[in-house]
């Protein structure tokens, strides 16, 4: 079973990764430009409270060993499978209303 574990464990932090570089660009095209600023900055601090309770999910292993381990996998592959329900933006114009913003993608 330690196998497993450290499968899990080397997969969410690869699907962490590659997620991660995609979130600031994404999140900054799917704005308005008028609330850019504040959603990004919004989402950010969303990012570092998730990075603050992290470490407390590595306790739940006390009452079961491989609990944190699928929580942070599930985590992982949520936030994977999450970006690929966004919109396209290449070559799209980036909406500048909160107007603009209701309807892109659409």
């Amino acid at each position: 079973m330690t196998w497993l574990y450290i499968t899990l464990a080397m997969f969410g932090k690869l699907a962490i990764t590659a997620a991660y570089g995609a979130i600031y660009v994404f999140s900054a095209e799917q704005f308005p430009t008028v609330i850019r600023n504040v959603g990004i900055g919004a989402s950010s601090m969303s990012a570092r409270i998730g990075g603050i309770l992290a470490p407390f999910i590595n306790l739940l292993a006390e009452q079961w060993k491989p609990l944190p381990y699928l929580i942070f996998g599930a985590a992982a592959l949520t936030g994977g499978l999450m970006i690929l329900l966004l919109p396209e933006t290449l070559n799209k114009r980036l909406p500048e209303t909160i107007e603009d913003g209701e309807n892109f993608g659409k």
